[in-house]
């Protein structure tokens, strides 16, 4: 499992996905929530989910490829705020 090729502006663009689609309710109930700067949460796993969709393409959001943990460490090294919930 690894984390997909994306950037900072990746994830900034799937967190207005987010905002703009909602998330699915599968993906809702989370350990990790990131914080972003207007003091929203979003799943972290999603959101990378989302980012990657965004850049690479695909036929939807998948998480399938890692885990939350790969995906909290990701956030945290690009300088997102993660926390436990």
């Amino acid at each position: 499992m690894s984390i997909p090729k994306i950037t900072r502006q990746n994830i900034l663009a799937a967190l207005k996905y987010i905002d703009e689609n909602g998330i699915p309710s599968p993906n809702t109930r989370t350990k990790y929530g990131l914080i972003s700067d207007e003091g929203k949460s979003y799943p972290p796993k999603y959101v990378v989910a989302v980012a990657d969709y965004l850049a690479n393409g695909g036929e939807k959001p998948s998480t399938k490829n890692f885990d939350a943990v790969e995906a909290r460490r990701f956030l945290v090294k690009e300088g997102f705020q993660v926390i436990s919930r």
